[in-house]
């Protein structure tokens, strides 16, 4: 999906903000953003794929102007509200609409375990079917698509030519995932892509950028 969140080799969005000792959380709101966001995906409500997608559908305008974690918010309305946990107006008003029938429910974990994946993270390799159709040395190229849902290939690197560097395995297909699929693996490469591939004449001699990308993105130069 070609949304504002695609940010790289973009121009013009000023100087990044680094901060000494930049707190996890800025105010309490962000603590409980994150534990709502975590509880219901270990809940299986829906996946991290499914909710980056949702994110990257808020309005362009809307996704600049919200800080991190209200994007996560949003996303996370938004997919109670399409998966039928919610209504609009439960969301909006935060009160329970108790006529609302129908109610999907969500099958709650416990707590160590919401503790567990965001301290480890949830599972993200799987089994492809098949053999890895490159290998370390061979010359591909990112393929010019334009998804009209959720992608993990930026468009910086679309029709782009690099190098595999490397086959670190199989891992779960967030594209198919971010759709509601459950265990679609797909083989998964490291390639590296010189500056001037990317960025031409204005990038230095000695630029490269390394980016996991599936199988599925790459096809032989």
């Amino acid at each position: 999906m070609n949304s504002i969140h695609d940010l790289g080799g973009m121009h013009g969005m000023g100087s990044l903000p680094f901060e000494t000792n930049e707190p996890l959380f800025r105010e309490d709101w962000e603590r409980s953003a994150f534990a709502i966001t975590i509880l219901l995906i270990v809940s299986g409500v829906f996946k991290a794929d499914e909710h980056r997608y949702a994110s990257e559908r808020i309005p362009p305008l809307h996704w600049l102007g919200s800080p991190y974690y209200l994007r996560w918010l949003a996303g996370s309305a938004r997919l109670l509200i399409e998966k039928g946990y919610a209504t609009v107006d439960e969301v909006t008003s935060g009160q329970q609409d108790s006529s609302f029938q129908g109610r999907a429910a969500p099958n709650f974990v416990e707590a160590y375990e919401v503790r567990s994946i965001a301290t480890t993270n949830h599972p993200v390799t799987g089994d492809a079917a098949g053999a890895p159709r490159f290998k370390v040395g061979d010359k591909v190229r990112a393929k010019n698509m334009h998804p009209k849902t959720h992608t993990r290939l930026p468009r910086y690197v679309r029709g782009r030519a690099g190098t595999i560097t490397a086959h670190p395995g199989a891992f779960l297909y967030a594209d198919a995932r971010a759709q509601g699929a459950d265990n679609v693996a797909q083989h998964t490469y490291s390639v590296r892509f010189e500056g001037a591939e990317l960025w031409g004449p204005d990038a230095g001699p000695r630029d490269a950028v390394y980016i996991d990308l599936y199988d599925t993105y790459l096809e032989p130069v």
